[in-house]
C-alpha cells in the first residue's frame, strides 16, 4: 500500500514540475515510533479467534511486520501486516510520509 505526495493531480496525473514520490505503509508507521495504537486484525480460517485487536506502543516497523508494546503487560508482539484490516493512533496524530 503507498500513499502519493500531497499536491498531486488525482489518478496520477501529473504535471511536469511535479515529482511522483510513493510512501508505503512502512514509511509511515516507521515515522510513528513511541506512538500509542490499536491495531484491529483478522486472521482467516481461525475457529477460535477470527478477529483480535492490539494496543500498545510501536517499537518497530519492518517490510512485513511491526512489534507493538502492550503498556499493562509489557510484552511485546510482532504483528504481521499480512493480517491488519486497519490501524488507529490513539494520543496523537500520525506524523506523515512528507514535509507537514
Amino acid at each position: 500500500m503507498y500513499w502519493n505526495q500531497p499536491g498531486m493531480a488525482a489518478y496520477g496525473g501529473f504535471t511536469s514540475q511535479q515529482q511522483r514520490t510513493r510512501y508505503y505503509s512502512e514509511d509511515l508507521m516507521s515515522r510513528n515510533i513511541g506512538k500509542l495504537i490499536t491495531v484491529y486484525m483478522t486472521f482467516e480460517n481461525n475457529p477460535q479467534w477470527n478477529a483480535k485487536v492490539f494496543t500498545g506502543v510501536l517499537r518497530q516497523v519492518g517490510r512485513d511486520f511491526m512489534l507493538v508494546r502492550d503498556q499493562q503487560t509489557g510484552k511485546d508482539t510482532v504483528l504481521y501486516n499480512l493480517d491488519v484490516d486497519y490501524i488507529v493512533f490513539d494520543n496523537q496524530p500520525a506524523t506523515l510520509g512528507h514535509e507537514e
